[in-house]
């Protein structure tokens, strides 16, 4: 049991910070790069000054409060730990306990793409263009 929990902590964490366009990312997530490929290529995409502090401001903002959100999934896990352990298991509280921590992961996933609509919308069509050829090879 300790080893599926550790499992799915790990996961819970990989995943909410993990960067746009994995090989099993939805469709619509092409049109959304990375702060660390935008940031790679800035001078290649022409990156102003203005469009560099906009977007580490807003990193450093989205890091805050995921941060956070972080910490309250690993504490959660704790829970869901304990619950676990227990015998009999108290249906009711761990999945009420999972269901906490679940809603942490989805608030951090919604901190991440809320930070990739901004990057895009902060972008030019032409900064947005040599990124996808940049992140796409080419093509």
């Amino acid at each position: 049991m300790k080893s599926t929990l550790a499992a799915l902590a790990l996961l819970l964490l990989l995943t909410a910070g993990a960067p746009a366009l994995a090989a099993d990312d939805p469709a619509f997530m092409q049109h959304f790069f990375a702060p660390e490929l935008v940031l790679k290529h800035a001078s290649a995409i022409q990156l102003t000054k203005q469009q560099r502090a906009a977007l580490t401001k807003d990193i450093g903002q989205v890091t805050g409060a995921t941060t956070e959100l972080q910490l309250s999934m690993m504490d959660g896990l704790g829970s869901v730990e304990e619950l676990s352990a227990a015998d009999p298991v108290n249906e009711d509280a761990l999945l009420a306990s999972i269901h906490e921590v679940l809603m942490a992961e989805m608030r951090v996933k919604e901190a991440h793409m809320g930070l990739l609509v901004r990057i895009r919308n902060l972008l030019t069509p032409e900064q947005r263009e040599s990124l996808r050829k940049l992140r796409d090879g080419g093509r």
